[in-house]
């Protein structure tokens, strides 16, 4: 029979919390093993930044300022994008396995940006498994037939555990087939049942005697905080745990749910039970982003059974030697930059504790490395994050510690990626201590719990007292035959006696007997009755199983349909926001063209007012000085006239009209009427003599001073000026311009929009004039358009 008995580690010497410096030989001691694995590219992205040089030698390109340079980065094995998982778990994590069944603990976890396939790699899929699949069903498959029965040892809360009778464990086996073994319920979402394929690997056992028993825990560390993902709960928020020490020093999570399991089914159901309530949510970079840390903790508990009782059952001897290593498979999420995921409230805080998390880990493998560099004794903060805090123990030299770095080869990830790489290459420098089995000694204790069923209840006892003298010894004397007489006749009379209770013994065993037989009945019913109600509950259990696999496949169906609505409501929004942006770039297009058209206006305004004001000073300069030319010109014809109706006799012939013009004006008309009688009317002397000065035609001599206010645009009319001879400025500056005796004609030149928009030319034309003063005055007799028109187009009203 198995004893119950509370298994409780042998405490260790108390030390101080410490480094993984210690006196002993570096022989005893090994590095961080730290893989990389590469992500294959996607098809947007062609080209890699990245170079496998050697098994264990990668190259990276970066481009700093418009120069390449290449970065070498050593690892203990790199996995290319074609790797396959098993080439994987074979690398990595059978060693670990082997370990485990030897009684080692063993660290795994992977590292890396989100999307970079850390998942992938531990999980995989269910025709292709990762690594924690893998190594259930290697243990399973190794230890098959060396399992111990189920609730022999159960968990003490404690990190420890304690054996338990086989009554015990049976009334636990009968517990759970009463209740259907449910496992925790999921009120958050669901997904459909994960069967991974079994490739049948396993290990060789060394010792056959040894018999097994294998637990599994699941928890995540979300916002700092650590939550049971197989805790059975009847609310949706799951209860925070607390870390705490053992006897050992080793850390655990108090009060988490360990569950043992005899199969990798079970195992798989455990799995996915806490995988439904794992966070994960949609960001920009991942459809599916892990926004917590997953430990999934598989425990193997390995003791001795040696003996066999009177039935020939095995049976744990007295003293029994107990070892439990531990195996944790830690998926940790991956760091993000808030200026790629654009995350905003829940998210934002999720990513902010996911990257202080992964900085403490980074802090805390720093300054390992440097007291084990410097042999200096600093405190290492792994009090700092609950993640440090949970793995201290394995850092300290209780079991190996190995890392897998999942890198995406592109480029847009290159700058996150250099950051994982140089903690990577920085981890292979800590150093840890071996680990070794350590074996317990377990004493049993024979304290059985007897449970209160009715076959345990004291029954009346057996009467056994017969009321008879007691019947005394023969001793026969036959020399006194007297005596041997009376001695006859006492046993005689004894034996009367007693003969004469026979009826009322056998009356009291009948009654005995019915007793039993009454007894017997009531227990058959008993067992009728409860074989009929463990059919009812098994058929009720059955069918509730049924029904919660449909629930929990429209469930899955639901979730499915539901990311897909969010990843299409994304990408919607992401048009949308596109077509916001475009329509922002029109808006501000269309203000800015109408901005300028308006600046073009009040320029083309200001200009037009500008030059109507110039215009109408240059014509009320030349009206002034046409108005004083002609005012002269008639000053000057009224001296003709009086000198024409004045008496001229005699004009001498070297005189011009100019000089009579210029000696009219100076003699007055009295002096000449001194030489004609008043009684004779004034004669008109004709003059038929050849003039001295004969006026030629100046058209063909014409030079011409073009000003032009601006460049003007190339005319295309049919009709052009024609200036033969002329002289183009664009300012009127010097006076030398108009007053050159050679200029005689001025055309200002002039262009702008008329009312269709087309281009119209105006040519104001007019004559040089010399002044008196020795200036010159212009004044204008002409105006030209020249304008554009389409023949086919509509007149213009």
């Amino acid at each position: 029979m198995f004893a119950a008995t509370k298994f409780t580690p042998t405490p260790r010497r108390l030390r101080r919390e410490k480094t993984t410096i210690s006196s002993s030989s570096s022989t005893e001691k090994q590095p961080v093993f730290v893989y990389c694995r590469l992500k294959p590219l996607n098809n947007e992205e062609p080209t890699s930044c990245m170079k496998v040089l050697s098994s264990q030698e990668l190259a990276v390109t970066q481009e700093v300022k418009g120069t390449k340079k290449e970065l070498c980065y050593k690892f203990k094995h790199i996995f290319t994008s074609y790797t396959t998982q098993r080439e994987i778990f074979d690398h990595i994590a059978y060693p670990l396995l082997d370990d485990l069944l030897h009684g080692k603990n063993g660290l795994l976890f992977t590292y890396g940006i989100t999307g970079s396939g850390k998942t992938y790699t531990l999980t995989g899929e269910q025709d292709n498994p990762g690594i924690m699949p893998r190594c259930i069903d290697t243990i399973f498959n190794s230890i098959e037939a060396h399992q111990a029965p189920k609730y022999i040892l159960k968990p003490d809360r404690m990190n420890g555990f304690e054996i338990q009778t086989e009554d015990d464990a049976m009334q636990d086996r009968f517990h759970e087939v009463r209740t259907g073994n449910r496992t925790p319920k999921t009120p958050r979402r669901a997904q459909e049942k994960i069967n991974f394929t079994n490739d049948g690997v396993s290990i060789p056992l060394t010792n056959e005697k040894t018999l097994y028993s294998v637990f599994v825990t699941y928890v995540e560390i979300y916002n700092n905080s650590v939550y049971d993902l197989l805790e059975e709960c009847s609310g949706v928020k799951l209860q925070n745990k607390i870390l705490r020490e053992d006897s050992r020093r080793n850390m655990y999570v108090n009060g988490v749910t360990e569950v043992e399991v005899k199969s990798a089914q079970e195992a798989f159901e455990a799995f996915n039970a806490g995988q439904r309530r794992k966070k994960m949510a949609y960001t920009c970079l991942n459809a599916e982003s892990s926004r917590s840390h997953s430990i999934f903790n598989i425990r193997v508990v390995q003791f001795e059974q040696e003996t066999y009782d009177s039935k020939g059952k095995l049976v744990i001897p007295e003293t029994n030697v107990i070892t439990i290593s531990q195996l944790s498979l830690v998926d940790l999420a991956g760091s993000e930059r808030t200026n790629r995921t654009q995350n905003t409230g829940v998210r934002l805080k999720e990513a902010s504790s996911i990257n202080n998390s992964l900085m403490t880990l980074r802090t805390c493998m720093e300054m390992l490395r440097e007291n084990q560099r410097s042999k200096a004794n600093k405190v290492v903060p792994y009090r700092d994050s609950k993640l440090t805090y949970l793995f201290k123990n394995y850092f300290e030299g209780d079991g190996s510690v190995q890392m897998i770095v999942c890198i995406n080869p592109s480029v847009r990830d290159l700058e996150e990626n250099l950051h994982v790489l140089k903690f990577a290459e920085m981890s292979q420098d800590v150093k840890v201590i071996k680990p070794e089995p350590v074996p317990t000694v377990v004493t049993t204790k024979r304290t059985i719990k007897k449970p209160a069923t009715p076959a345990r209840i004291k029954m009346p006892a057996l009467s056994t007292h017969i009321n008879c003298s007691q019947i005394p010894l023969l001793k026969l004397d036959l020399c006194a035959l007297d005596e041997c007489e009376n001695m006859i006749n006492k046993v005689y009379t004894s034996l009367k006696q007693c003969y004469g209770t026979t009826d009322k013994f056998d009356k009291q065993i009948t009654v005995q007997a019915d007793e039993v037989r009454r007894r017997i009945v009531t227990l058959d019913k008993e067992n009728i009755l409860s074989k009929e109600e463990v059919q009812r509950l098994q058929l009720m259990g059955r069918k509730l199983h049924q029904k919660l696999q449909r629930r929990d496949a429209k469930i899955a169906m639901l979730e499915e349909e539901k990311v897909g609505q969010a990843m299409k409501q994304a990408e919607l929004q992401n048009v949308v926001s596109n077509l916001h942006n475009v329509i922002d770039e029109k808006d501000l297009k269309l203000n800015q063209n109408k901005l300028d058209k308006e600046k073009t206006k009040q320029r083309l305004a200001v200009h037009s007012e500008k030059m109507n004001k110039e215009l109408d000073e240059k014509l009320r300069r030349q009206r002034e000085h046409l108005a004083a030319s002609m005012k002269a010109k008639e000053i000057q014809i009224q001296k003709v006239r009086e000198a024409l109706n004045a008496e001229v006799i005699v004009r001498p012939e070297n005189m011009d009209v100019d000089t009579i013009f210029d000696k009219g004006a100076k003699t007055p008309s009295a002096t000449t009427e001194n030489h004609l009688p008043t009684s004779c009317p004034p004669k008109r002397v004709g003059y038929n003599g050849t003039p001295y000065h004969r006026r030629r035609s100046r058209s063909a001599d014409e030079v011409w001073l073009e000003h032009n206010t601006v460049k003007p645009v190339p005319l295309g009319t049919v009709m052009q000026p024609s200036m033969k001879k002329r002289k183009s400025v664009t300012k009127l500056d010097k006076a030398k311009d108009v007053t050159n005796p050679k200029q005689s004609k001025y055309c200002l030149v002039a262009q702008e929009q008329d009312t269709d928009g087309e281009t119209e030319t105006k040519l104001y034309k007019g004559d040089i004039v010399p002044t008196c003063g020795g200036g010159a005055q212009v004044i204008f007799n002409d105006v030209e358009c020249l304008r554009q028109e389409s023949p086919t187009g509509s007149p213009t009203k």
